[in-house]
């Protein structure tokens, strides 16, 4: 263990007290106002268009800037939190936007004034490189673009003079000001990042898995995988005031109890990440002095997936029979305390179109046994490997729930420990039988959740290994549809398809939960779930 992080964690060990003030205690006293998170992730790279870890989600949260925003209120009753709402936005390096062409082109007006560090003024070039590049590179929106807003080439992004930018798509999008908020569409140096392509490596991704080339309102001053990250507030940045908190201290803390501990020692301000801390353990953090709880409902997913692959998963029957056999009412308060609830549709309860009266499934361990026996199973046991992510608590102890009921229903259920990466790895290649997934949507949008969920074409997100053309067809006709009407109408079908069809073993919705020192506000949850520190400050 790296000797920074072996003498943090000591703040763990009986007597830390006095250790604890003198690392943690002068950071808001000194002259530099400093904010201490721990975490259980880092970044795998600097590059927005390919990140995959939450370390590398967040940190390019807060050092690069994004065309637009999700806007967040104030939520009623929870005082020092703002939480976005469907369908309102407001402008990042973009300071204005309108539609033409009845929605078919986005005009961007670019904020002016504006430079990167190295004094390169940002204008409608360099936007249109950052789309361009995405567009291009290898990552997320090289799919998002063409699936999304229909754009599949640069000619498409068109610099209209030095500070506006239009999106030239053949119809209107649903998703257009959505797509614009991503951090992937993150704002970066086109020289900088220029100047260190090679001829195999033309977008500079090697370069950028450890280097910041960009503009947010911190900067990255340290990286150090496995102990630390730190972010300084940029002095000069656009967006004001400046944040309270000039520097951000991100510690890598794998242990959960150790996050525990050393927030009831106060020697960290909050615990952020996924799963960050367990809801049992937050439960027990209830009424502890000088912390708070914050949480809200949030539209990440967690299913009993079932790979519709292999037998005896590819049969509906089956697949019901499981939902039957689910003891959600068992699972909900003895796994998540209060911190979720039970799914009732594979559309998230947040997003617009969820329906929760469409779902029959009811635990009814004898409506499992007679689908089995129609499927002609249940007399001899089917012995199946049952995922879960080493670390993730609910998942855990929702699978010891599982195992005990699918066995009564004629499944020999052998309980599988994996790494995440082993986790991803194995799922991504289709080998599980059986697994506990989570997914958790960026666009807050149904037909994006659905598409990439359960469409055939999403190879790598689609779990399931789900093909049903029904539902392919019905995503495909709907995904950018305006009308309202029919575009919901569509969602409701879908949600009746996928249901019927039991692809997903119905668990929970997660709340999205943080805790944290009493005096902390300026919190803001967004429609991707990774906090921005900007405007966080000590009420």
């Amino acid at each position: 263990m790296d000797s920074d992080r072996r003498d943090f964690l000591k703040l763990t060990a009986a007597g830390a007290a006095t250790l604890t003030m003198s690392v943690i205690a002068p950071s808001i006293a000194q002259e530099t106002r400093t904010l201490t998170v721990a975490w259980d992730t880092d970044i795998d790279t600097l590059d927005p268009a390919s990140f995959k870890s939450i370390g590398g989600y967040t940190i390019q949260a807060n050092i690069y800037d994004s065309p637009l925003m999700w806007k967040v209120d104030p939520v009623a009753g929870k005082p020092g939190l703002a939480q976005s709402k469907p369908g309102e936005f407001e402008g990042g390096i973009v300071e204005s936007w309108s539609p033409e062409k009845d929605g078919a082109t986005l005009i961007l007006n670019v904020r002016k004034g504006v430079t990167f560090p190295s004094g390169k003024p940002v204008n409608a070039a360099v936007v249109k490189y950052l789309f361009d590049r995405g567009l291009q590179s290898p990552g997320y929106m090289r799919i998002l673009f063409p699936r999304l807003l229909r754009i599949t080439k640069p000619e498409q992004i068109e610099v209209r003079d030095d500070y506006t930018v239009a999106l030239n798509m053949p119809a209107p999008s649903p998703m257009t000001l959505d797509t614009m908020c991503l951090i992937n569409n993150a704002l970066l140096d086109p020289d900088e990042v220029k100047a260190n392509t090679t001829a195999d490596d033309p977008w500079a991704t090697s370069w950028l898995k450890r280097n910041p080339a960009g503009l947010g309102p911190y900067k990255l001053v340290k990286n150090e995988p496995g102990v630390e990250i730190v972010i300084e507030a940029q002095k000069n940045h656009w967006r004001k005031p400046t944040p309270f908190f000039e520097r951000v201290v991100f510690k890598f803390v794998p242990n959960e109890a150790d996050r525990v501990l050393l927030l009831k020692r106060k020697a960290v301000d909050m615990v952020v990440g996924r799963p960050g801390l367990s809801p049992r353990n937050v439960k027990s953090l209830e009424g502890e002095q000088g912390l708070k709880i914050v949480t809200v409902p949030d539209t990440t997913c967690h299913w009993l997936c079932m790979n519709s692959q292999k037998e005896p998963f590819n049969n509906p029957k089956v697949r019901q029979a499981i939902n039957y056999a689910i003891p959600i009412q068992a699972i909900i308060p003895n796994v998540l305390f209060g911190y979720g609830a039970e799914m009732k549709s594979p559309v998230p309860s947040l997003t617009p179109g969820h329906d929760p009266s469409i779902s029959p499934f009811k635990y009814n361990i004898e409506k499992a046994k007679a689908l089995m026996a129609e499927a002609g199973l249940g007399k001899t046991p089917i012995a199946v490997d049952l995922a879960i992510r080493v670390g993730w608590q609910p998942h855990e102890q929702a699978s010891v729930w599982l195992q005990t009921e699918l066995e009564k229903i004629g499944f020999k259920v052998n309980i599988v420990k994996e790494t995440d990466a082993t986790f991803r790895q194995v799922a991504s290649k289709g080998d599980h039988q059986l697994s506990i997934e989570s997914w958790q949507s960026w666009i807050n949008d149904p037909l994006y959740h659905l598409f990439f969920n359960f469409h055939s074409a999403a190879k790598g997100t689609n779990t399931a290994f789900y093909s049903n053309p029904d539902v392919d067809k019905l995503i495909d006709d709907n995904m950018h549809e305006t009308d309202k009407t029919k575009r919901m109408a569509a969602v409701k079908k879908l949600q009746e398809i996928i249901i019927n069809d039991g692809v997903w073993g119905m668990l929970w919705y997660d709340n999205w939960t943080r805790v944290m020192r009493t005096d902390l506000v300026g919190i803001e949850k967004r429609w991707d779930t990774f906090e921005r520190y900007f405007n966080m400050k000590l009420g």
